[in-house]
């Protein structure tokens, strides 16, 4: 095991990676207060104190961690903003297929989301809906809203509504996918699969036709 402070700028940049992968992995299977800040430096090979010297605490390890997938959530939507300029008439099918892939890969957040917003009012919850629910609101709304000036998007649609609507649609499965699983036999195989995400955009498109 590493021991002491990396010397250098990309060692550094290697163990603070480290760190936040760790709180990854143990979300898997572990709550974000029953995670132990000796835990994450086993997890992630190093000291414990280097916890302190790049993120302060654990919380702040964590607050870390929401901040850097809101801002990969921002560039994907960036993304699908730009591909909406040349072929709007793909865009739901392009924005469903990259978000559901993202969320299937981060089954850790779902457990904060369980955790820290839904059931209890933690530290961590306020920023969690400032950075991720709130991002995708402002992100979506722009890209709607370009949408509908290009006439893609019926007029009368109310924006809000059916962003509230297209998060329901994303997260509820993988919220509550052992309930989905024992109840209707859908799964995470099922929800990655392409038929789910052509579903869900269909439901999307006949909302916001014009």
């Amino acid at each position: 095991m590493s021991r002491g402070r990396p010397p250098n700028p990309e060692k550094q940049e290697k163990t603070r990676s480290a760190l936040l992968q760790a709180a990854k992995s143990l979300l898997h299977h572990k709550s974000y207060k029953s995670i132990s800040i000796r835990e994450l430096a086993q997890q992630a090979d190093t000291q414990p104190a280097m916890i302190s010297y790049y993120f302060g605490n654990k919380q702040g390890l964590f607050q870390a961690l929401i901040l850097q997938t809101a801002e990969s959530r921002q560039v994907l939507l960036a993304g699908v903003a730009s591909d909406a300029a040349t072929d709007p008439d793909k865009t739901l099918d392009i924005l469903v297929s990259r978000i559901v892939d993202a969320l299937l890969s981060e089954q850790w957040l779902f457990r904060l989301l369980q955790d820290e917003v839904i059931s209890t009012t933690s530290d961590l919850r306020a920023l969690i809906i400032a950075e991720l629910p709130r991002r995708i609101h402002d992100n979506l709304t722009h890209l709607l809203t370009t949408l509908r000036d290009q006439g893609a998007v019926r007029e009368s649609l109310n924006i809000r509504f059916f962003i509230a609507s297209f998060m329901s649609l994303m997260i509820f499965p993988l919220l509550t996918q052992p309930l989905l699983q024992e109840s209707l036999g859908i799964d995470r195989t099922t929800i990655a699969s392409d038929e789910w995400k052509a579903h869900i955009t269909l439901l999307l498109k006949q909302g916001i036709a014009p």
